[in-house]
């Protein structure tokens, strides 16, 4: 192996997105270290929470007839399984929920 060159089983650094630079990612992913523990945690619920809303959404679009519950037991379903689904929405129907 001559100087300045890798061995190939070492592939070189890639970004994690196409259009963006190594150099560009490198600075964003120290930034985003920099901000804590909790920024971090902060940022993961928000981005759950928008992810579940367009899960909703699509729920929506897709069945635009369906009650509130058959939307929420066909999006319960599809990420925990029938069963747990069909439970949560008797629950909630038992506790007023969908009044």
């Amino acid at each position: 192996m001559s100087q300045g060159t890798m061995p190939e089983s070492v592939a070189a650094p890639r970004p994690l997105s196409p259009d963006t630079p190594l150099d560009v990612e490198r600075i964003w992913l120290d930034l985003q270290r920099r901000r804590g523990p909790l920024w971090r945690l902060r940022r993961a619920v928000e981005l759950t929470s928008l992810c579940w809303r367009a899960a909703q959404e699509a729920v929506r679009r897709a069945h635009p007839d369906a009650t509130r519950q058959e939307r929420d037991r066909l999006l319960l379903a599809h990420r925990y399984g029938e069963e747990i689904a069909v439970e949560v929405v008797r629950r909630r129907e038992l506790k007023g929920f969908y009044d």
